[in-house]
């Protein structure tokens, strides 16, 4: 026959080009294991492709220590009772020298080619197979060395899928041609056929030619889907590869195709529980491995059922509208396009869920805070809210940061001027202006209190608060920062109006209702009254502040007689973010804020307003009952002259240049010293030196607690002075803290003579 001298030409020609392909290689100190690989099937088959890549993906990760063969036996396009003797004649010549550790055997006419040659062409040889149609054990008995995986594929399992996708399914057709494999196919379907009849009827559409088939496929009635069994050898001879048996079926009905094998995919399939060739022959692959490494084959059973799940084709699916979503669970999809969003999916899908976690929060935020509003709108609001917070937030960072270094500047032109105050005299022509310099230095240091206060978003206990001092330091404030027009009036009638209360937080109140009057009389020459008093609330007056308690209140009313408020616009002046001034950076928190703050003090706020006449704002604080102010301690008497020895520490020249000089004026030995170490340096010469000790908290190197720290363990009993030009709140220095590092008193810069001398008097002879 004219194709056996094609083979036998064609083995010539590749014992040829082969020669001793797998000899070993001389001098090499470790043997390399030889493989070979009988594929049954040629390249291009999809099947064939697919364990090849299994094989492959296992194998390679073996490096130079393993040596491959692969062999295509080309039995889809001829027969094997055709072409077996010579492919026997051809790997005899070509595999003479060489001896192979392990044969992987992939689908069954490689398995039976071994059957029966495997003793003469490689004899004892271990055989693996992979893809074994129709396995029984009976195949290989009376064989020895073999073992592998078996193509137990899943034909009721897809059925069953199929039927679960398209629930309305009447008919199932089933396609398969005049190969082996697709009889093997059809008489496993016979089998499960009975179990399903109550449920649909089949239609038998096998052993059909080309014609008859798609004739047979046009006329299918409706609800019908199809079992796609193979059929790649028609009953007149044609052969067809994959894609032209599967798209012939699916282009020729127009119903949704399963099948159990990946392979098939691509075409026209839509899907089914699919056994994956790849995933075959990977396991495939892993026995040969362990074989390799000593396993007796006898001791490896053959694999019967591998991995199978639902694989399902994207085209598909989407020419029949089928939702990923409605897939079982675990299923894969193949045949995705290759797209921005496969290829950046973890990326996309990261930001995905940071911005649904953004949009669910800001969501849930507009939808408390503002529902009537639109979500622009709301998402406005809160990049507001975050903006202000940030403001306040570089408010107070900066206001602490430079409190030091101006209360430091301030020390300085206190003490300086208090000494030039005393050289010039009360008669003095620079008398009145240095009592002026003073009296500005005082405003300086009040401001720095006042601004921090302000711009700190720090909870604090509740303390009893004197609201009469309160409103004193903020009309200072307020006077300071309003334009000149506008007349600030205090109207402060109760003699006591002490409340429980955050001083901080009623500062703000106090700070936003004046700025809000302040704004309403812009532009124009107005009035801002602030009033204290207290008044007595019974059950009915009570009645008319539901949140508000019978007893005794200090009430605060801030009046103004600007343009008023409209009507519309009074049920929503507390709300969050509502402003009447936007457009000129108006945020909607004060109010607000205020509002709160009140209420956590179980107090009150209400407002009265009349368009055109102006608008009173009344804050209602409970009356602290059994707390007073917290009174000074009794005075050591002052002593005019000193005649100690003073250590004083301090980084900042002008600070240590005018505090060294009062000092000598009151009459003490003065040793000053600019760093920390040089005067750790000064105690350590002279322990016994030095009477007192007075340093700066913040100094480089060592700072004042830990300078007295050093100067304790040298002379437990030096008495010592901490000053530090941070204040309330901005460094957290506490009694017990001052106590555990052995200072005796803490002053806060800028300090007057009258303070220092007190201070030292208190310390010297306590």
């Amino acid at each position: 026959m004219g194709y056996q001298r094609v083979f036998t030409f064609l083995a010539l020609w590749l014992l040829f080009l082969g020669g001793q392909a797998g000899a070993t290689e001389a001098g090499k100190s470790a043997p390399v294991r030889q493989v070979l690989v009988l594929n049954s099937y040629h390249p291009g088959y999809v099947w064939a492709d697919s364990v090849t890549e299994g094989l492959r993906s296992v194998f390679d990760g073996r490096g130079s220590s393993l040596r491959v063969s692969f062999e295509y036996m080309d039995t889809k396009r001829y027969r094997p009772d055709e072409i077996f003797e010579t492919l026997k004649e051809v790997y005899r010549l070509k595999y003479e020298a060489v001896r192979f550790d392990v044969i992987v055997a992939a689908d069954n006419n490689a398995l039976n080619f071994l059957l029966q040659n495997r003793h003469e062409l490689f004899p004892d040889t271990p055989v693996v197979f992979c893809g074994i149609n129709g396995f029984d054990e009976s195949m290989i008995a009376g064989h020895t060395g073999y073992t592998g995986v078996a193509e137990d594929y899943d034909l009721a399992g897809t059925l069953d899928l199929a039927l679960s996708m398209h629930p309305s399914t009447r008919y199932v057709a089933y396609v398969s041609g005049a190969s082996t494999s697709s009889r093997i196919n059809r008489k496993r379907l016979l089998e499960i056929i009975p179990a399903y009849e109550e449920r649909v009827g089949f239609i038998d559409l096998s052993l059909k030619s080309l014609d008859a088939l798609k004739a047979s496929l046009g006329t299918l009635p409706d609800e019908t889907l199809i079992l796609y069994l193979s059929y790649y050898l028609t009953p007149e001879g044609v052969r067809l590869t994959v894609p032209e048996s599967t798209s012939l079926v699916f282009n020729h009905s127009g119903r949704p195709v399963y099948s159990p094998w990946e392979y098939t995919l691509g075409s026209g399939v839509l899907g089914g529980r699919m056994l994956s060739g790849r995933r075959q022959a990977e396991e495939a692959a892993r026995i040969a491995l362990r074989i390799l490494s000593g396993e007796p084959p006898a001791e490896i059973p053959v694999i019967r059922h591998s991995s199978i799940q639902p694989i399902f084709d994207y085209r598909i699916l989407r020419h029949f509208s089928i939702s990923h979503n409605s897939l079982p669970k675990g299923s894969l999809i193949r045949n995705e396009p290759v797209t921005v969003y496969y290829q950046y999916k973890y990326v996309i899908w990261a930001t995905l869920i940071f911005l649904v976690y953004q949009s669910v929060t800001i969501a849930v935020l507009m939808r408390i805070i503002a529902r009537r509003k639109r979500a622009e709108a709301r998402e406005k609001k809160l990049e507001a809210q975050l903006r202000q917070s940030h403001k306040m937030e570089a408010i107070g960072t900066f206001a602490g940061g430079i409190a030091h270094d101006f209360n430091n500047i301030l020390g300085g032109i206190t003490t300086c001027t208090e000494l030039a105050v005393e050289e010039v005299g009360e008669e003095g022509p620079a008398y009145e202006d240095l009592t002026h310099v003073l009296k500005a230095a005082q405003r300086g240091k009040s401001l720095v209190r006042q601004i921090l206060a302000f711009s700190r978003d720090k909870d604090q206990e509740k303390q009893p608060v004197q609201m009469k001092q309160l409103l004193k330091e903020c009309s200072q404030l307020l006077k300071s920062s309003i334009p000149a027009t506008i007349d600030v009036r205090l109207d402060l009638q109760a003699e006591s109006g002490l409340v429980l209360a955050d001083p901080t937080q009623i500062h703000q109140v106090i700070m936003n209702l004046c700025t809000n009057a302040s704004h309403a009389v812009e532009n124009q020459k107005g009035l801002i009254e602030i009033t204290l008093d207290s008044v007595d609330l019974d059950r009915n007056v009570a009645l008319i502040h539901p949140d508000l308690s019978p007893g005794r209140y200090s009430r605060l009313s801030v009046r103004d007689n600007g343009k008023g408020i409209p009507p519309d616009d009074m049920d929503r002046i507390f709300d969050p973010f509502f402003s009447t001034r936007k457009e000129r950076g108006g945020t909607g928190l004060g109010l607000s804020m205020s509002h709160g703050i009140v209420k956590r003090h179980q107090g009150a706020i209400t407002v009265a307003s009349h368009p055109g006449r102006g608008t009173i704002f009344s804050v209602y604080l409970p009356c602290a009952h059994g707390t007073e102010p917290m009174k000074a301690g009794a005075e050591v008497p002052l002593e005019r002259k000193g005649k100690e020895r003073i250590l004083l520490v301090d980084d900042d020249e002008q600070m240590i240049y005018g505090t060294e000089k009062m000092l000598c004026r009151m009459g003490y030995e003065v040793v000053a010293h600019t760093g920390s170490l040089a005067a750790l340096k000064a105690v350590r010469t002279d322990p016994g030196g030095f009477d007192l000790v007075m340093t700066d908290h913040m100094m480089p190197y060592l700072n004042g607690m830990e300078l007295a720290n050093e100067i304790r363990a040298l002379c437990p009993e030096m008495p010592i002075i901490l000053y530090s030009g941070y204040q309330d709140g901005t460094v957290d220095i506490t009694p017990g803290l001052l106590e555990r590092h052995g200072i005796l008193a803490f002053m806060r810069k800028p300090f007057n003579r009258a303070e220092l001398a007190k201070t030292i008097r208190n310390v010297l002879v306590a």
